[in-house]
């Protein structure tokens, strides 16, 4: 009986680890390898007054109303574009950073205390109030970086 249990479970093992699906053949591109070329290609000059595809604003673009108000909506509303928005400014922050870093720290600080002692632990003439000032002015440790390469 245990003979046959196990048996009829290792052929559903095995037959569990066979795909019968096609290898995948990925499809190729719609879009051509290559800028175009040939005699019609030579020429190619923007026309003057007419604005180019940086220089034209979406809204300007798109004249139905209703397709307008779709695009507005759908932009106002995409968290994917958000998100990327915010990666980026993420990476430029953190670039900045990292820049920061090329150059020298300068540390400063200062201190001001007050202190007011008893009678029982000051000799006759001190003063019973102290006042004690420190200021510090520092700069770590930085290495001038003359190959302009930087290795973190």
């Amino acid at each position: 009986m245990i003979k046959k249990i196990l048996l009829v479970m290792g052929v559903f093992v095995f037959l569990g680890g066979c795909s019968l699906a096609p290898k995948y053949q990925q499809p190729q591109a719609p879009i051509p390898d290559k800028w175009p070329q040939g005699e019609a290609y030579k020429n190619t000059q923007a026309l003057s007054g007419v604005p180019t595809a940086r220089e034209l604003n979406w809204q300007d673009f798109f004249t139905d109303q209703k397709l307008k108000k779709i695009v507005e909506t759908a932009l106002n509303n995409n968290r994917d574009l958000r998100i990327a928005a915010l990666s980026v400014e993420k990476a430029r922050a953190q670039y900045g950073i990292q820049r920061a870093e090329l150059l020298p720290a300068l540390d400063a600080s200062g201190a001001w205390t007050k202190q007011r002692r008893s009678n029982d632990l000051i000799e006759p003439g001190d003063p019973r109030t102290v006042e004690q000032y420190s200021a510090d002015l520092g700069i770590a440790s930085w290495e001038v970086d003359f190959s302009g390469v930087y290795e973190a």
